[in-house]
């Protein structure tokens, strides 16, 4: 008895680490599965995301010569980025903003924005003038031109990004006013006006402004996208080999 004991007891020593075994190749099974079709998922992602830079570029090369007579008022998104405008109106230059922390060829300065009346409308469009060079000393303000009468504004639809860690603009009641960032809806309660949901940046080729050399936005091109697919299914293709390999190893050494 004592001897069938000692036998059971010991198949059953057996049996545990066997069942740790089979519960911990499961698991790890399943971690190789899920992350496979995460892997996967982001390169499709990555892929759709490309197709639809594609398409906006397509769009915007078909329309780079169909200028705009008015500023859009309906389904403002950024289907409207970068797309050539040509308005006549006024400069407001009693209500200049000057965007801080604006670098240009290693020189700090200002990004000037000015509202702009337009007849026939009842909001304000803001014109960016062009960057400036800040004086060397801060307490100063950077000497401004004036263009007054009514002009024709040739530019492009721009829609500016907010700056989540930019600091809060210093509040001041004097023109012009220093800004961290463009805050459209803040800068229409300032001059108790309403405005537009964009900003017009001046063509290069605009009589009136500043240095006009516009940095467009853009990180992410088509070919980065389609980089970063390659890369997803690359590393879900070495996941699958390596675990094939090392499944293998484990099955031939039991």
């Amino acid at each position: 008895m004592a001897n069938d004991k000692d036998c059971i007891e010991l198949l059953h020593a057996k049996d545990k680490p066997e069942s740790s075994v089979n519960w911990l190749s499961i698991f790890a099974i399943l971690v190789v599965v899920v992350t496979f079709c995460c892997l996967i998922k982001l390169g499709f992602w990555q892929l759709e995301r490309a197709e639809h830079k594609l398409k906006v570029k397509q769009q915007r090369v078909a329309q780079q010569h169909v200028v705009l007579t008015s500023l859009p008022t309906t389904n403002i998104d950024n289907r409207w980025n970068q797309r050539l405008i040509k308005v006549s109106g006024r400069l407001l230059h009693q209500y200049t903003w000057l965007l801080d922390n604006q670098v240009h060829n290693g020189i700090v300065g200002y990004q000037v924005l000015v509202p702009l009346f337009l007849e026939d409308e009842e909001r304000l469009g803001v014109v960016n003038l062009g960057w400036v060079p800040a004086p060397l000393e801060r307490k100063f303000l950077p000497l401004l031109e004036r263009w007054p009468g009514a002009h024709a504004v040739i530019g492009r639809v721009h829609f500016p990004s907010k700056n989540p860690y930019a600091l809060a603009s210093v509040a001041s009641n004097d023109w012009p006013k220093r800004i961290a960032q463009i805050d459209l809806t803040e800068m229409a309660k300032e001059i108790q006006q309403p405005m537009f949901d964009l900003v017009i940046r001046l063509e290069p080729s605009s009589e009136i402004g500043y240095d006009k050399s516009w940095r467009w936005s853009n990180n992410m091109t088509v070919d980065k996208h389609r980089g970063y697919a390659f890369q997803w299914f690359a590393l879900a293709v070495t996941l699958l080999l390596l675990s094939s390999y090392f499944g293998f190893r484990l099955i031939k050494g039991v």
